[in-house]
């Protein structure tokens, strides 16, 4: 497959229809369910200025033990998704959560340290951050399909497979997740409008609003590992030597 943003779509579109009731299963119980449960005990402090950024400081300082748990749970997800789409023999849900759970402590480790160097990067002058976000963005993916354990092989691997096409990835993602989130902001926007207008601001309209945005938020992720797994068999498939006379 050659590295084009319409095939990379259609790839990540045509893996989701065919694994979609699979995906559904997986993405209600880890992307979903820990958003709900977030949103609604631990909802983010709302507002602007110096206030919101001391009153979110103290947020995380406080919940920093369930936002931990939370994202380790979404990790089983991404795990288990990607087992689904690149791994043959993970077609089903059980499975591809009983593979996760082994590979999930490196995956951590590999999650933090390109964490840590996207972030340096976007600090520093922002786009060596975007640059290097293409550059390790099918590190999950490698270590998923590969069967990678020490967590620096497949940030290696996607270091290799991005070579001379990280700008290209890093334009796909930031394309995706620019327009997913705005969209997203224009859904809840609307429909959580209406929905307060209907159920009123105290009760039922808060958790219509909750349920619609975590329903957003998970479809998105969704979307997006679905993408990165594209991208990555389409480095993958660039990257395999051809043959012919």
């Amino acid at each position: 497959m050659k590295f084009s943003y319409s095939a990379i779509w259609d790839d990540a579109m045509r893996m989701m229809r065919a694994h979609g009731s699979l995906l559904l299963a997986v993405a209600g119980v880890f992307f979903l369910l820990p958003g709900l449960l977030m949103g609604y005990f631990l909802p983010q402090p709302t507002g602007t200025g110096p206030d919101w950024i001391g009153a979110m400081t103290g947020y995380y300082t406080s919940n920093w033990h369930w936002l931990l748990l939370a994202n380790i749970v979404n990790l089983v997800g991404y795990i288990a998704i990607y087992r689904l789409l690149l791994d043959p023999r993970g077609a089903t849900v059980g499975h591809a959560i009983g593979g996760a759970l082994p590979i999930l402590p490196m995956y951590f480790v590999m999650t933090v340290l390109t964490g840590i160097f996207v972030g340096a990067g976007l600090v520093l002058f922002v786009l060596p951050g975007i640059y290097l976000l293409g550059r390790l963005a099918v590190s999950g993916a490698a270590m998923v399909a590969e069967g990678h354990r020490n967590p620096l092989t497949p940030i290696g691997r996607s270091w290799d497979l991005t070579a001379r096409r990280g700008w290209a990835v890093a334009g796909l993602l930031v394309i995706v997740i620019v327009v997913g989130t705005l969209l997203s902001m224009v859904v809840t926007a609307v429909l959580g409008t209406v929905f307060i207008l209907i159920a009123g601001r105290e009760g039922v309209g808060p958790l219509l609003v909750l349920i619609l945005n975590s329903a957003l938020v998970t479809f998105f992720m969704t979307v997006l590992v679905a993408l990165l797994a594209a991208i990555y068999r389409a480095l993958v498939g660039a990257a395999e030597p051809t043959t012919g006379s």
